[in-house]
């Protein structure tokens, strides 16, 4: 395959020959801790060398992933089977500039919440093929959100209603909720009122439901961002916000 422009520390030929062996999640241990399992999001002590080196990697990988040149499995754990009744909406944002694709959103997903699983050596899936049991578009998908919503309010449903997304890092909450998440960084800020009202219609269809922030269920993360709990925070106006033409 032909990469893209703009690679300046990653040695692609030797990535390509990684990546196309289906333990390559165990062979990339090193970077995969190095610039996932380890970051804690801060990007204040990080060099710029080092955020360079991590955006490369996270390039790659969509390129690779779109071109279908990692390999994934084709069957496997059916992830789904401990779906339960729908009681409660999860709301997260990405942190990600808002303009990102969303094949990196997918990529993303493959990496940080897919292959850190299928590492673990005590459990079934241990050194398999990776398999989402997922499919978007036509294609294994590894997005843990049923919605992702852009701030000029347009969305992709991703994840169907009888499908686990792997959101919240609660195994309970995650068989049981809806995962709408807005696509931007929103740790600062609020949602564009187009995304709101998006989000607002999406919510309707999911009556009686609890909403609740993914730092209300993980308390050690800040998603969806520190304004979403204030007094006068944007959780109040993702499900009450008035629909105005």
């Amino acid at each position: 395959m032909k990469f893209k422009e703009g690679y300046k520390y990653t040695n692609l030929t030797g990535y390509i020959n990684i990546f196309s062996n289906p333990q390559w999640y165990l062979d990339t241990q090193s970077e995969l801790k190095e610039f996932f399992y380890d970051y804690d999001g801060n990007k204040e002590n990080k060099s710029q060398e080092w955020l360079e080196k991590r955006n490369e990697f996270v390039k790659m990988v969509c390129e690779l992933l779109e071109a279908d040149q990692i390999a994934l499995g084709d069957s496997g754990i059916n992830w789904d089977k401990d779906r339960s009744p729908i009681d409660t909406i999860v709301i997260h944002h990405t942190s990600t500039p808002s303009d990102i694709p969303i094949a990196a959103i997918n990529a993303l997903g493959l990496i940080r919440l897919y292959a850190p699983n299928y590492s673990k050596k005590d459990e079934e899936q241990f050194g398999q093929p990776i398999w989402s049991n997922h499919f978007y578009k036509n294609r294994q998908t590894f997005i843990a959100y049923h919605y992702i919503i852009r701030q000029d309010g347009s969305f992709e449903h991703i994840l169907q209603d009888n499908q686990t997304g792997w959101h919240c890092g609660n195994w309970d909450y995650n068989c049981r909720s809806i995962a709408i998440c807005f696509l931007d960084d929103l740790k600062e800020k609020r949602p564009t009122e187009k995304a709101l009202r998006t989000a607002n219609e999406i919510i309707k269809k999911y009556p009686n439901c609890n909403i609740l922030g993914h730092r209300e269920i993980k308390p050690t993360t800040t998603c969806p961002g520190n304004l979403f709990l204030e007094k006068d925070g944007w959780k109040n106006d993702v499900f009450l916000k008035p629909q105005n033409n």
